[in-house]
């Protein structure tokens, strides 16, 4: 796999699952919340016109586009696929 442009692949952390069944509302409420406490993502890839972050690399992404970024299944793991634009910190 190639990632082209200026997008780059984030890895999702897990998120512990529900000890009862929820609805899908109530599903993609407890995800929105979740969001909102990475503070720390890990780049799996990074597309070939990224410069200032590889894979590998820890980065704080900015809650409004963890929320819009696409969902991409990869082996069984989802990743974020996000802009570059949307990195604001490389720790």
């Amino acid at each position: 796999m190639k990632l082209l442009g200026k997008r780059i692949l984030i890895n999702v952390p897990e998120i512990e699952k529900a000890v009862i069944e929820l609805s899908p509302a109530q599903e993609a409420e407890r995800e929105k919340e979740a969001i909102k406490k990475w503070t720390q993502l890990e780049v799996h890839s990074v597309g070939d016109e990224v410069e200032k972050v590889k894979a590998g690399d820890r980065v704080y992404v900015q809650t409004f586009a963890l929320e819009g970024a696409e969902k991409i299944d990869l082996d069984g793991k989802i990743k974020l696929l996000v802009k570059e634009f949307d990195i604001a910190i490389v720790y």
